[in-house]
């Protein structure tokens, strides 16, 4: 199963990547003067000039100002950050090669990964315990492997995070659209439809939609004949975005539910998305929210390091993400309890450690079990009031139900 986000990945425009990254480069920010503990070498990966990039580019600019911001504050634990950043393009061989060339090359400690395939090498860096530490929690390695670790909800809890969105809105039903153009799109649909018996929901109405469609006025009739009062759409955020309009457009206002990389900055003011008509649930704390010391700290250092990013119209929950990705490998490493030197062992070791660690505020309470697959099945509600982002449900996550 995959997410929104997974599926914006392979399928939404390029057109906000103006500047691509092809291949590897070394950010190194460490000051001047001879360091006392050795540098903990990150390797960073992306697929940044694929189809996806509009959702998720910026992820790796605000993981840049977390790396510029530690170290100009001394590192984590002593240790300078010493990144380096690859581009695989979506390409499931280019990714493997590339993480070849972190650990044979660079000698990573850990690896950072927003591949769209991270299955083509799990197997290799699974064999060399290296923990991968998620600034976006999309691929299923997050909650099914022991060695992945995700700070915010994981998508094994998807559909039961729609169900109860759409519960929340008193709706009987819910429908979902989801992309047209792989068979893992199709994967959404059994999930969301046994999720929804469980919370005594029908799963009205479920189509697949092109990315590439001019108008998507028919599916919204459809939904609308249907008696859908809450819509899912599991594609990108430039979908999303059109499919509110084009509903609003024949006089249909169903509440529309998103997730993470699939909702941007301009949907407080979209129309079919704006004034409560959005429920958007967030692995972390939403992007929105800029006011409790660990965002302020965040903002600063964007503001900082990467001032394009906060007049970027494709500002979303990716941020969030990167940043907390650089606050889980902090804590990780600091409780690992590291010499002059760091090792995977020492970072798996911490990460291990975590229980109940919120990172700040930034995260759900995160409970990590060595050996154990790290699932995280707790998010934030996110709507929009008044042409602004809002949250009327509170900062206290939300979590699925047992069952």
């Amino acid at each position: 199963m995959h997410s929104p986000k997974f599926l914006s990945r392979v399928f939404a425009t390029a057109a906000a990547c103006a500047v691509a990254t092809v291949g590897f480069v070394v950010v190194s920010a460490a000051p001047s003067g001879a360091a006392t503990k050795a540098p903990i070498a990150i390797g960073y990966i992306c697929s940044c000039t694929s189809p996806q990039a509009s959702s998720v580019v910026i992820n790796r600019s605000a993981y840049e100002a977390y790396v510029d911001y530690t170290n100009a504050h001394g590192g984590i634990a002593g240790h300078k950050i010493k990144l380096y950043l690859a581009d695989d393009s979506a390409n499931p061989a280019t990714s493997t090669a590339d993480v070849h060339t972190f650990v044979e090359q660079d000698h990573v400690q850990a690896i950072v990964s927003l591949a769209g395939s991270p299955g083509a090498w799990q197997s290799y860096v699974d064999g060399l315990h290296i923990p991968i530490v998620g600034a976006d929690g999309s691929a299923e390695q997050f909650f099914t492997d022991p060695d992945f670790f995700f700070p915010g909800q994981t998508d094994d809890s998807l559909p039961a995070a729609v169900a109860t969105a759409a519960k929340k809105v008193g709706s009987s039903n819910f429908g979902v659209m989801y992309c047209a153009e792989a068979p893992a799109c199709q994967e959404l649909v059994a999930p969301l439809e046994a999720i929804g018996a469980k919370y005594g929901l029908k799963l009205a109405y479920n189509v697949s939609i092109s990315y590439s469609a001019p108008s998507y006025a028919a599916e919204c009739l459809a939904a609308q004949q249907a008696g859908v009062k809450a819509l899912f759409i599991g594609d990108s955020v430039t979908v999303v975005e059109t499919v509110a309009k084009d509903c609003a457009q024949q006089g249909y206002f169903p509440t529309m539910i998103a997730s993470d990389g699939a909702v941007g900055i301009q949907f407080a003011t979209t129309p079919g998305l704006d004034d409560g008509h959005l429920l958007a649930f967030e692995p972390q704390i939403p992007f929105n929210v800029t006011n409790t010391p660990a965002t302020e700290a965040m903002v600063s250092a964007f503001k900082k390091y990467q001032p394009s990013l906060m007049s970027s119209p494709n500002y979303n929950g990716e941020v969030d993400e990167a940043w907390t990705s650089g606050l889980l490998l902090a804590a990780a490493v600091e409780a690992g309890h590291p010499g002059n030197t760091i090792t995977s062992a020492e970072i798996l070791k911490g990460l291990d450690s975590l229980h109940g660690n919120t990172l700040g505020g930034m995260s759900p309470p995160l409970n990590f079990h060595a050996g154990k697959p790290n699932l995280v099945d707790c998010w934030f509600w996110m709507t929009t009031s008044h042409t602004k982002f809002a949250e009327k449900y509170g900062l206290t996550p939300a979590c699925a139900a047992k069952t």
